[in-house]
Order: structure tokens, then C-alpha cells, then sequence
């Protein structure tokens, strides 16, 4: 288990830093897949929040407000991906949640037309539903071949090892 965990967070936060766009992350895809991987709900809730808190520390800076809501944002989307108890609708109300909440907050900080924010991040968050939408199918394959591989049906977070 723990080196899975390690293993998977590296990988993630590597790719906040190789150089792909900002709404081409797997960060929100592991935040809807992670319930699939461990049922410790530590996990599921602090692995995605503290992966965009670490990693905010060495790029770009973000406005407090927008940085607080899009913590939020990666606190409840495995709760919404639980309940949902699908991939599809998990990773598209993720990226409504974030479209509404994470907008809201640029429009508060920033001022202006509200409706003109939400018009203007319509572009960005299409690519974050796909990117997402992708990453999300990239996890689902790679688990379906590591548990033939391993002959096992036990979450791969939650594995332990003698």
C-alpha cells in the first residue's frame, strides 16, 4: 500500500510541474477516481487537496479565495464520485462543481460581469472536462489490467503487504 501511495503521488505531482496546461491535469481525475483505490477516506480526502497545496507552493501564485475554493473543490469531489458510484457521472459533476464554485470565486476576486466569467471559462473548463474525462479512463484501464495481473479484487491503496 505504501508504496503504491507513493508511487501514485509522485506521478501526480510530477505532472504538475512537466509542462502541460493547467486545465490538463490528472489532479481532478485522481480526486474522482481515488474512492476506487482505498476505502480510507483520509486518503481519498487529503491525498488530492495536499498534491494542489504542496505543488501551489512552486507555481505560478493563485489568488487566496481562488486557491481556498479550488481546495474545496478536490475536498468534496471524491464524496461526489462515492455517491454517484459512476466514473462518467463523477468526472461531470467534478467539472461542474468546479465551473460553478472555482468561477465564482475568480468573479469575486476579480470583479466584472458574472455572466461574462462563466461565459469565459467555458473554453478552459471543456478542456478540463476532457483532460479529466481522459485521465479518469487512463486510471479505470490501468486498474482493470493491474487486477487481472494480480488476480486480486482488493483495492490497490488498500493492500497490505507482509
Amino acid at each position: 500500500m505504501f508504496k503504491s501511495l507513493i508511487l501514485i503521488t509522485l506521478l501526480i505531482i510530477v505532472s504538475r510541474f512537466i509542462g502541460l496546461p493547467a486545465n490538463f491535469s490528472p489532479l481532478l481525475a485522481l480526486a474522482v477516481f481515488i474512492p476506487r483505490l482505498t476505502d480510507n477516506l483520509r486518503i481519498q480526502y487529503l491525498l488530492p487537496v495536499s498534491i494542489v497545496a504542496a505543488t501551489n507552493l512552486f507555481l505560478e501564485p493563485v489568488n487566496a479565495l481562488i486557491l481556498i475554493t479550488m481546495l474545496l473543490v478536490f475536498l468534496i469531489t471524491p464524496t461526489v464520485s462515492r455517491f454517484s458510484k459512476s466514473l462518467f457521472w463523477g468526472t461531470i459533476s467534478s467539472v461542474l462543481i468546479w465551473h460553478v464554485v472555482v468561477n465564482g470565486s475568480v468573479w469575486l476576486a476579480s470583479g466584472g460581469s458574472l455572466i461574462e466569467t462563466y461565459a469565459a471559462a467555458i473554453p478552459f473548463d471543456l478542456k478540463l472536462a476532457v483532460s479529466t474525462g481522459l485521465y479518469v479512463g487512463l486510471f479505470y484501464y490501468a486498474e482493470k489490467f493491474w487486477m487481472s495481473y494480480t488476480q486480486s479484487s482488493i483495492k490497490i491503496l488498500d493492500k497490505r503487504t507482509n
